[in-house]
């Protein structure tokens, strides 16, 4: 497997950021992370809103939907599986409620965009557009895990940044906000598209781009107790100790 070293997306950035090599093993070599509950529970809970948005309106069917997506693979025991899968179910249970008050319209789930920024092709996978009343877009990205600090500025986010950047960009949504949905606490933290800075956010992308076309894969090794790869990197500090 060979990624094009001229498309960039957030998830290619996020991972040079926490380790060159990382980026190596995923996009060049090809090497694949294994599930875990959480990554797996992640899934099934993306899948289930994707099928629900895309084919029903009923708020009442979203559990059943849940249940035609689980995925099963990444759990330990079947009571692990079990515990996992009321963790989402109560969260689900909670999104079905705020459906029947959602005010907007859903336009859209798992949209791509793509736009070119010089020989830089730009993408990204939306989880969920909503059109307001007024006119104005939502761009949405779900997060379903629990270890998150909800006080932190959207405008931080530089997968919230390019997100706005791709709707203005690839779609022309000029006016509309970006929105964090946290799941797991029934929460959106949200910020509007001109509070992004283009600029920035599309020079972090290709100053990092240029490190990958030069192939720059220096070890950062202050991930490596939570890289899914620490014991079969030859760089990690863990891996040294399995020997």
């Amino acid at each position: 497997m060979y990624s094009d070293v001229y498309e960039l997306n957030y998830s290619k950035i996020k991972t040079y950021q926490e380790c060159p090599v990382l980026y190596k093993y995923k996009y060049i070599e090809g090497k694949r992370e294994g599930l875990v509950p959480a990554s797996s529970l992640g899934v099934s809970i993306h899948r289930a809103l994707e099928e629900y948005h895309k084919h029903c309106n009923d708020p009442a069917e979203l559990l059943a939907y849940y249940d035609d997506c689980w995925l099963g693979a990444g759990y330990s025991s079947a009571g692990e599986q079990m515990e996992w899968y009321l963790k989402g179910k109560k969260m689900l249970e909670t999104y079905a409620q705020a459906e029947y008050e959602r005010k907007t319209t859903v336009d859209s789930a798992e949209r791509e965009f793509i736009f070119q920024e010089g020989q830089w092709t730009l993408r990204g996978k939306i989880d969920r557009i909503d059109k307001h009343p007024d006119g104005s877009w939502e761009v949405i990205d779900y997060k379903t895990g629990t270890d998150v600090d909800l006080s932190l500025p959207v405008t931080e986010s530089l997968q919230m940044g390019i997100y706005a950047v791709g709707a203005r960009r690839a779609w022309n949504m000029q006016k509309g906000k970006a929105t964090f949905y946290f799941v797991a606490f029934n929460q959106k933290v949200s910020a509007p598209f001109d509070a992004f800075d283009e600029k920035k956010i599309l020079d972090t992308f290709i100053s990092i781009g240029k490190k990958i076309e030069t192939g720059d894969f220096e070890p950062n090794l202050e991930h490596c107790a939570v890289c899914p790869f620490n014991t079969r990197c030859e760089h990690s500090a863990l891996a040294k100790q399995a020997q």
